[in-house]
């Protein structure tokens, strides 16, 4: 990252907020890493870097989300599990990288990776509680620039302690890995499967076309990653309709939010997202 604002398309204000969180002096090169400095020798770096991924992590994390190629928006999702005996009170951080940036500047390699382009939703982070064998979910929107490459750009997460600023843990995810979703409502997507309404309140039907007598399986997720339910049939007409009521598996109604399905049969599979209100 570059420090000051001086005309550097790879100058963030967030990212310069967020190095003061960490003690000064303010230099580049330097290496800010999980609750210290550590110098501007690179040779030293690596050592220091794999120390602190070597230490045993009282968190574990997942991370999934979906991205519309067509207006280059997503959703991002982080779920981090307390596998420790204490309850952590810490931050979580999402922020969008880009990697393979060209800037020649005044010194250094002028290709630059990991370049940070936005924290979601600033570099001040979530704080957030969790109790021992308890997890929480966090998710965030996003926009890609319009100049950033999809293909390299990266979403990371992590969860950080104020008190020593240690990392728990963290993951990274590419954009161009993330679910494709194209947002047209009521419309046939790309995909094959037309999912109306979208938004819904008391239901929803997926409507596809699929070889007659062709089976089917549709599972739905919630934002844990947890599959809260299964349907499965054989298509008995040229345009076949299975339609969910917005129940679980076990007969209760899901809650509101956003859930991510996928549509598996010998000819079609794909995924997307329903907004259940």
């Amino acid at each position: 990252m570059h420090i000051s604002n001086n005309g550097s398309p790879l100058y963030l204000a967030e990212a310069n907020l967020r190095m003061q969180y960490y003690p000064s002096p303010y230099y580049t090169p330097w290496l800010y890493c999980d609750g210290g400095s550590s110098g501007s020798t690179y040779a030293n770096w690596r050592n220091t870097i794999t120390t602190k991924i070597n230490r045993p992590a009282p968190m574990t994390q997942t991370m999934w989300g979906t991205y519309n190629s067509v207006n280059r928006t997503g959703t991002i999702y982080a779920k981090y599990r307390n596998d420790s005996t204490a309850t952590i009170i810490a931050r979580i951080y999402f922020v969008i990288t880009e990697d393979s940036c060209y800037y020649a500047g005044s010194n250094g390699d002028p290709w630059h990776n990991h370049v940070a382009r936005d924290y979601l939703p600033t570099q001040v982070g979530i704080l957030d509680t969790i109790a021992p064998g308890d997890s929480t979910t966090q998710s965030r929107t996003f926009t890609l620039g319009g100049s950033w490459n999809v293909n390299r750009c990266k979403i990371i997460s992590w969860i950080q302690w104020d008190a020593l600023r240690w990392v728990f843990n963290g993951g990274t995810i590419k954009v161009s890995n993330l679910t494709a979703v194209e947002e047209h409502d009521n419309q046939p997507s790309a995909s094959g499967v037309t999912l109306a309404p979208n938004p819904c309140v008391n239901g929803t039907a997926f409507r596809f076309q699929v070889p007659i007598g062709t089976g089917y399986t549709i599972r739905i997720f919630d934002v844990s990653g947890r599959c809260v339910r299964t349907m499965t049939g054989i298509s008995r007409q040229s345009v076949e309709t299975s339609t969910w009521n917005l129940r679980a598996d076990h007969g209760d109604r899901v809650n509101a939010g956003v859930y991510l399905y996928t549509f598996e049969s010998a000819g079609l599979n794909t995924s997307g997202k329903i907004v259940v209100k």
